[in-house]
């Protein structure tokens, strides 16, 4: 567990406390600080290293989100499922640093927590710059995520560059959404649009018709539209984002040799709204960058 005294922030606070990773998913070892939020429009479970989105299950409804039985919680390592921050890069860097950046898995601070007055609650979390940060990515920064759990999900991403330069900047919200087959989900909204595919041979396509996933995809749609939709059986899952790129990913059968996914890779399909290759960003000096994110689902 974080040293670090939320008491006061959370002092008045309805439906928000924060658990140990051992108690909220009966594992051993060291542990995460688990932040729960729970209110009459839904449910969420938030782990503060990586500002990572674990769960969120609307009133009445089922999780959007997959977390691998697998999952390991232990510090300095990315948590397997739920909602990753790839930032500041997206994938693979140039010199070798990890993959998709180190804010996934750095310690961020929860600053705020607030009862808001439709029921929803409202949590604000950030990340600044230190010396280790600035040896992998030189620019001074601050990071905000505004999470708002209600009937849906919202998440509002503010990159403020601090430093003097340009930052280019690459991020997704790696997002895994728990679904009953992975082959049988139709994803909408990405028809006719040009993606990269990353599987075997590097090629740009077009998208013919509805996507459906056959087996190992990886793929990233470009200059996408605000809105996807995942038909998960009776249910649908919708995503609006600001976000120009779409990345779709499963592993399939490739998943049996990842230790932390194994068996359990039918059950998610992941569809990452962010900013990445043809669509990556340079944020100019002394100024934000914003994006924003939703998920719903509806019968």
């Amino acid at each position: 567990m974080s040293n670090i005294d939320y008491s006061t922030i959370l002092t008045g606070i309805e439906g928000v406390r924060i658990v140990s990773s051992n108690e909220k998913y009966a594992q051993s070892g060291a542990g995460l600080p688990i932040v729960v939020v729970e209110n009459q429009l839904g449910s969420a479970s938030l782990a503060l290293q990586g500002c990572h989105l674990l769960s969120f299950v609307p009133a009445h409804g089922n999780d959007l989100l997959w977390l691998s039985p697998l999952a390991s919680f232990d510090p300095d390592k990315a948590i397997r499922g739920g909602i990753p921050l790839c930032l500041p890069w997206f994938g693979g860097h140039p010199a070798g640093l990890q993959s998709h950046g180190f804010a996934r898995t750095s310690d961020w601070t929860l600053e705020k927590a607030s009862n808001q007055p439709d029921g929803s609650t409202l949590l604000i979390l950030s990340l600044s710059s230190t010396t280790e940060t600035l040896a992998m990515w030189p620019h001074a920064f601050r990071f905000e995520m505004q999470i708002e759990v209600g009937t849906e999900l919202k998440l509002t991403l503010n990159v403020d560059n601090l430093s003097d330069t340009p930052a280019p900047f690459t991020y997704a919200f790696h997002t895994y959404f728990a679904v009953d087959d992975y082959t049988q989900c139709p994803i909408l909204g990405l028809e006719d649009l040009t993606y990269i595919d990353t599987v075997g041979e590097v090629r740009r396509l077009p998208q013919e018709g509805t996507l459906q996933l056959t087996g190992h995809t990886d793929r990233v749609y470009l200059d996408v539209p605000e809105a996807q939709t995942i038909v998960d059986g009776a249910r649908q899952i919708h995503i609006h984002g600001t976000a120009k790129s779409a990345i779709v990913w499963n592993a399939a059968e490739h998943a049996l040799n990842i230790a932390d996914i194994g068996p359990a890779y039918t059950r998610y399909v992941c569809v990452e709204r962010g900013d990445v290759f043809d669509n990556a960003l340079t944020i100019a000096p002394q100024s934000r960058f914003s994006s924003v994110m939703t998920l719903s689902e509806t019968r």
